[in-house]
């Protein structure tokens, strides 16, 4: 074999190992529905910004409640999740990185409604009015202000004042997220701590599978 051939060969070996293999879970938020540009696998007939990431991300002037956020968050008052069973400090609105997916989930901003367009968007390339793309109604995916049917967010995470909930330390390590935020303290079940955006391979954007209910009982004692 010529160094040539080995070489090719090497870099068809490379390229193998590195290709996900089928139903991998990866972070690949092109391939997803999160992917809201033209050329992404949604459909939605939206302003083109000619980009992905610019319909939730700037790298400059952004919100500071999730990672350089380039959407303005819901002016909206929101009905919380109550339940008497709850022995964990709920915020009394959505608060931290919650407010991001809320922006465009609660389908009161339109998904196309950044604060910073790229560089490259002179407002002529093709597509509709920003603002009049909302998160269609009725679907899973439409959270709406009423949050009483979902489940808790906003919640400081502390199994000693709820001993009906496994320990801090063991849902961190099973692969879900706490977040803190700058309004207030604790570590907090937010959306993003089940659910992953950027995430392409398991159904809902789950960080972990939920078959027999796996994910549930990470956080749930039962």
């Amino acid at each position: 074999m010529t160094s040539k051939t080995m070489a090719v060969a090497l870099a068809g070996l490379i390229a193998i190992s590195a290709a996900p293999a089928a139903g991998q879970v990866t972070d690949d938020v092109a391939n997803t529905k999160h992917n809201l540009s033209a050329g992404g696998p949604t459909g939605a007939t939206l302003v083109d910004y000619g980009e992905i990431c610019v319909y939730c991300h700037t790298p400059h002037g952004g919100q500071v409640d999730a990672p350089l956020w380039n959407r303005n968050f819901s002016t909206a008052t929101y009905q919380m999740y109550t339940s008497s069973t709850i022995d964990m400090t709920m915020d009394g609105q959505p608060t931290g990185i919650s407010k991001a997916c809320l922006s465009c989930h609660d389908g009161t901003i339109g998904l196309d409604v950044i604060i910073n367009p790229p560089n490259s968007y002179a407002g002529t390339v093709p597509g509709t009015t920003p603002g009049t793309n909302t998160m269609p109604s009725g679907g899973f995916t439409f959270l709406d202000t009423d949050l009483r049917n979902d489940h808790p967010i906003s919640v400081v995470y502390d199994e000693t004042a709820d001993t009906k909930f496994n320990a801090k330390s063991s849902i961190l390590a099973a692969g879900l997220k706490l977040y803190t935020d700058p309004a207030s303290a604790g570590e907090k079940v937010q959306c993003a701590t089940c659910h992953n955006p950027h995430q392409k391979g398991r159904a809902a954007f789950l960080r972990i599978d939920n078959s027999a209910s796996a994910l549930c009982k990470t956080c749930h004692i039962k």
